[in-house]
């Protein structure tokens, strides 16, 4: 099972789809803070391997980044 997740950063918040094996399973709006990032670990958490994509957006993902990296995404 290959699962991805695309996040599209902003400044307050992103969206999130989820897709396994190609196909679109889920997506939310996260905000971009404690919250936000703890509901995004808790769903890398329930698959083995995920992917995760997002666009280098200076500022804006800096954090999703160092969170992810952080937490053992890199």
């Amino acid at each position: 099972m290959r699962a991805v997740f695309g996040i599209d950063v902003s400044k307050a918040s992103s969206e999130v789809a989820i897709l396994v094996n190609g196909e679109k399973v889920h997506g939310y709006t996260m905000s971009n803070d404690a919250i936000g990032f703890s509901r995004l670990l808790g769903d890398l958490r329930t698959v083995h391997k995920p992917e995760i994509i997002f666009e280098a957006t200076g500022v804006y993902s800096r954090r999703l980044q160092t969170f992810l990296e952080d937490n053992g995404y890199a």
